[in-house]
């Protein structure tokens, strides 16, 4: 199973990197019953449309259905990280600096603030007019949040 999707998701970068897209995330697994190929994509450009996942879930059926990789019945999802979206590290923090996020950190504490800065050394969020400064290997987990 791992060949299999390791070399769908070798195509699947290739159709993306065509459309100045980057995969965000792959999985193949059954759910209720069904088997499901997930294709989770990003634009390092800002947000994922709607006609970009239509075109991506196109382009990647196309080639699906040329190569038939999967020698199984199953459905093709195509979707963005969203606007709660996990974030992955230096890359990230530093793509989204300005932006509201939740941290997660190793010694349990939790903020919620607007990334002010990303360096290799430390992260400095804006809490409520407070600077909380953390390194980025201390990050447990860490999310966009939505702002209304």
């Amino acid at each position: 199973m791992e060949d299999l999707l390791e070399g769908i998701k070798t195509e699947v970068e290739k159709i993306l990197l065509g459309m100045g897209l980057e995969l965000f995330d792959i999985s193949f697994k059954k759910e209720r019953g069904r088997w499901v190929l997930r294709i989770i994509i990003d634009d390092p450009n800002g947000y994922v449309s709607i006609a970009q996942c239509e075109n991506v879930s196109m382009k990647v059926s196309d080639y699906l259905d040329r190569e038939d990789p999967i020698p199984y019945s199953y459905v093709l999802e195509v979707s963005s990280p969203g606007l709660d979206r996990p974030l992955r590290g230096l890359s990230d923090y530093k793509r989204f600096v300005g932006k509201l996020a939740k941290f997660w950190l190793v010694n349990g504490q939790v903020y919620i603030g607007r990334i002010e800065s990303a360096q290799e050394d430390q992260i400095v969020l804006d809490v409520l007019g407070e600077k909380i400064t953390f390194r980025p290997e201390d990050v447990k987990r860490s999310r966009l949040e939505i702002e209304f």
